[in-house]
């Protein structure tokens, strides 16, 4: 496996560990139950996709990270819940302009494939937070 390819997978992978880390953190602080419950699927996602980026390292022959990214702190060290919330979104944004950097350089159909639909999936999260915040939950 090239070893560019290897970190950007494994970057990607420690994120989705911090952003599950940190969901699960604001899904106990929610006070609304309609914001628990969207909070709790989108940390279900960010695990999934973990597990699957590590797959893939390993479908390709490449050894997966087991780190969790820096994200966790950077998110206690906000003081507000829905300051935690807002970087939450930036940092599913992070991980969308990763992957469109890397999508075209990308040879392996699978993995396309699976990255193209981590950021949709994101897309979709971005926004039923952002609504979330609209209509007062957080």
């Amino acid at each position: 496996m090239e070893s560019q390819l290897e970190g950007f997978l494994n970057l990607l992978g420690e994120a989705e560990r911090a952003g599950g880390r940190v969901l699960h953190e604001l899904t106990e602080q929610a006070k609304s139950l309609e914001l628990r419950e969207m909070l709790k699927k989108v940390a279900h996602d960010e695990g999934y996709y973990a597990g699957e980026l590590a797959a893939h390292v390993r479908r390709l022959g490449g050894t997966p990270s087991t780190k969790t990214g820096d994200f966790v702190e950077k998110v206690r060290a906000i003081g507000d819940f829905r300051g935690k919330l807002e970087l939450l979104n930036r940092g599913q944004r992070w991980v969308i302009r990763k992957i469109e950097e890397n999508l075209a350089t990308l040879n392996d159909p699978e993995l396309h494939a699976f990255l193209d639909l981590m950021a949709k999936g994101h897309h979709v999260n971005i926004g039923a937070l952002e609504e979330a915040l609209q209509q007062g939950l957080a």
